[in-house]
């Protein structure tokens, strides 16, 4: 038995179409390709019975009767995507041209009318009469390309598009092997024409049923691609092994020649990737998205700008992105359970589309699924990858009507484990701030608590003196203003104090610093008397106007000059803590300098890291917070590096508010 391609394509497209029928065999389009599958592999039979058999001018007609009634094949494919819902009556009374046109050229194929067969030689079956009957399907599918695309939205349209693509493709390169075949007078070419086809036809099924949904334009893109690779491969590996093999043995070349080709590859692909911009939207949509969670650092503000993002280069007017939280997903106006039908599902496939329900097979809670979409008109919905959903981003369908396609996906789950990345640092981080925050109200309790008694003090002496001396002009006089200063200081303290344990939302604005230099002096008076640390002041800067928000700001200084005084508690000797403040050409310094042991040098490098500390307790997320908070305000925090018998120095760079025009 001879086993010719032909035979062996007529095989895989046979394989092909049970696969295809196996992935779906409710989907019509599926059931389709398959008959179409059996269609293509009598025909390639007959290709196989006419290299077979010495004279095949019989085997020859069979085979131009099948190639006769593809195109009405090819028609129906193409009438099941623009019409899914129609019944197969109605589908064979709308191909019945086609039919009609197969019943003809099959009665002219087996006529005499058919004409003799080529002159002689291998290419003695493939007369005129073959040739046109493939150059008419070539024709059909370029019309239906022309003329079929009109009006077909969404999927329906990049579903078309493939079996156009698949099916000119196979018509050009049969025809075009055949004719190079008769001129080059080279059988190895027309051995080619069924691998060919076999492998255009495994193609556009796959396009056609695969749950990954790809456009001609990611198609011809990668295909291209890919036969530049070969191409330059091949010829580097060829050149190689022509010129060393006039030095070493031939098996020595083929081995070098071939070391050769895969070093080519391996240096040609990514080059040849960004070329095919396989990988520049990628990048660059990693790339916003990197920048948005550098510059953004309140979870509020963070999301707004992704999805600002997210709209702009997915191109799409709903943007949603959805957080677990307590035991649900939630955002954008979607609540659910995080134990409900469709949120298990979702976290299963890790990436849903309205397609991918409709094409794969065996997906559970599919109805619940396809209500989760519609209702909140998704197009698209990546999850993450852990072992609970805690992370979705949802995607309406694209201002353009075309549903997303596999590598706009692909582009999608890459860039959503940079948002989750970013927005879980964002809320651990306002989590810490608030920590940190009422961690510094609990230190200023007590002097607070102090600086409050005084005043009360004072009033409660002159509530008692005053039954004694109400008459007295003077007193009562004295009595009114005091009571108005010192319940003012006592608002003043406790305003204070509700400020820095109040949730932050930072808002830059023209602040004088040494007045807020001053504020921070008086709060810290009494916790540094009680350690018995002297506060010193040395405002240089000639000018003090900044551009910051004042609370961040005291919150800062306050950390810093707290993390001093606890230093210096383990210090004997002489104890002070000085702020500075310096004018420079656009900027204001403010140094927070002390008399204390120093910044240990192992300690210096990463000083302003998460989880860095030197204390018996907290966390070490005060400097990191500082630097933090300074960024968001384009601010700048560094510390001078360690010297022997010398304190620590913080020193911060405050931008000066714009000039005004």
């Amino acid at each position: 038995m001879i086993f010719s391609t032909a035979l062996w394509s007529a095989v895989a497209v046979a394989v092909t179409g049970v696969v295809v029928l196996w992935l779906n065999p409710r989907r019509a389009i599926n059931r389709t390709l398959f008959s179409a599958s059996l269609h293509g592999s009598l025909w390639l039979l007959g290709l196989h019975l006419v290299f077979a058999v010495g004279q095949g001018d019989g085997w020859l007609r069979f085979s131009a009767v099948l190639m006769a009634f593809l195109p009405a094949h090819i028609w129906l494919i193409k009438d099941v995507i623009v019409r899914p819902a129609e019944d197969w009556r109605s589908r064979f009374m709308h191909c019945r041209f086609w039919l009609v046109f197969g019943v003809g050229m099959s009665g002219w194929a087996l006529s005499n009318a058919w004409g003799p067969s080529a002159v002689s030689g291998y290419f003695r079956y493939w007369n005129f009469g073959y040739l046109m009957v493939m150059a008419v399907a070539a024709v059909f599918f370029l019309t239906m390309a022309v003329s079929g695309m009109q009006g077909v939205p969404g999927v329906r349209r990049i579903e078309l598009q493939s079996v156009l693509l698949g099916g000119i493709s196979g018509a050009l390169v049969a025809l075009s092997l055949i004719g190079l075949g008769q001129w080059l007078a080279e059988p190895m070419l027309l051995e080619l024409m069924p691998l060919l086809v076999a492998t255009l036809f495994a193609g556009t099924a796959r396009a056609l049923t695969s749950i990954e949904v790809l456009d001609t334009r990611h198609i011809l893109s990668a295909v291209s691609e890919r036969l530049v690779l070969v191409a330059c491969v091949v010829l580097i590996a060829w050149s190689a092994q022509q010129l060393t093999q006039q030095f070493v043995h031939p098996s020595t070349a083929y081995v070098l020649s071939l070391t050769v080709g895969l070093w080519f590859a391996a240096e040609l692909h990514p080059w040849l990737r960004n070329l095919f911009r396989h990988n520049s939207r990628q990048t660059k949509l990693r790339q916003a998205a990197f920048e948005i969670a550098g510059k953004e650092l309140r979870p509020e503000a963070m999301e707004d700008a992704f999805v600002r993002m997210l709209k702009d280069r997915m191109q799409t007017g709903r943007v949603v992105i959805m957080m677990g939280s307590q035991s649900r997903l939630a955002g954008g106006g979607v609540d659910l359970p995080i134990d409900s039908p469709a949120v298990i599902s979702l976290q299963k496939l890790r990436w849903l589309t309205p397609e991918r329900l409709e094409r794969q097979r065996g997906i559970a809670e599919r109805e619940a699924l396809q209500t989760f979409l519609s209702e909140h008109q998704f197009a698209v919905v990546v999850t993450n990858t852990g072992h609970s959903l805690s992370f979705a981003i949802g995607l309406g369908l694209p201002l353009t009507q075309r549903p997303f396609t596999h590598p706009e996906v692909t582009r999608l789950m890459d860039v959503a484990l940079t948002i989750e990345n970013a927005l879980a640092r964002a809320r651990y981080l306002k989590q810490a701030q608030h920590a940190e925050q009422l961690a510094t109200v609990g230190m200023l309790g007590a002097s607070i608590a102090h600086e409050i008694r005084n005043p009360l003090v004072s009033i409660k002496t002159f509530v008692q003196l005053l039954p004694n001396h109400y008459q007295d002009a003077a007193f009562r006089e004295k009595f009114f203003r005091l009571i108005g200063d010192e319940v003012g200081r006592i608002d003043r303290l406790t305003e204070q104090l509700l400020d820095l344990s109040a949730p932050r939302v930072f808002s830059a604005k023209t602040v004088k610093v040494h007045d807020l230099l001053k504020g921070c002096v008086d709060l810290l008076g009494a916790k540094a008397e009680d350690k018995r640390v002297k506060l010193i002041t040395d405002f240089q800067a000639s000018s003090d106007l900044v551009h910051t928000d004042p609370d961040a700001l005291k919150q800062v200084i306050l950390n810093l000059s707290f993390n001093a005084i606890q230093a210096l508690e383990r210090r004997e000797g002489e104890r002070w803590i000085r702020l500075e403040t310096t004018k420079h050409a656009d900027t204001v310094e403010v140094a927070v300098v002390d008399s204390g042991p120093g910044i240990a040098p192992e300690v210096w490098a990463r000083l302003f890291q998460p989880f860095q500390t030197t204390k018996s307790s907290g966390f070490g997320l005060g400097l990191a917070i500082c630097k933090d908070i300074l960024s968001s305000l384009h601010a700048n925090i560094s510390a001078d590096p360690p010297v022997t018998g010398r304190g620590a120095t913080f020193r911060i760079i405050l931008p000066c508010p714009p000039p005004t025009s």
